[in-house]
């Protein structure tokens, strides 16, 4: 209930119908890393992490890759702190953050992008 894989692990089960059959059957942690880390040690059967972090393992697989057309909008965004001491480096990384290089690496490693219009 506290990160946000779990929130939306949850709104999607629930769009689904699953999550008061499931429900009992979950285990709350404290992060991504540590649901996948529950599941490698093969203490559970499945567990909800993103893409991301399950491609990294050697020791599970993905059973169920909920298609974006249904899954919760998952967004991270990024802003600078009014006030910034460093406004001028933190505008300047901003920048690199939504250049096409950042991108590419951001895609290379499972993400989708979206524009500040989206």
């Amino acid at each position: 209930a506290a990160v946000p894989a779990g929130v939306y692990g949850r709104k999607w089960l629930e769009q689904q119908g699953l999550w008061k059959t499931l429900q009992t059957k979950a285990i709350p942690v404290e992060s991504v890393r540590a649901a996948l880390a529950v599941v490698e040690s093969g203490n559970v059967e499945a567990g909800i992490v993103y893409k991301t972090d399950a491609a990294i393992s050697k020791r599970v697989r993905i059973v169920l890759e909920v298609p974006v057309s249904e899954a919760p909008p998952i967004i991270y965004p990024v802003a600078m702190l009014a006030g910034s001491r460093h406004a001028a480096a933190a505008g300047r990384f901003l920048e690199h953050l939504a250049g096409r290089e950042a991108g590419a690496v951001f895609v290379k490693f499972g993400f989708n992008l979206l524009s500040a219009t989206d």
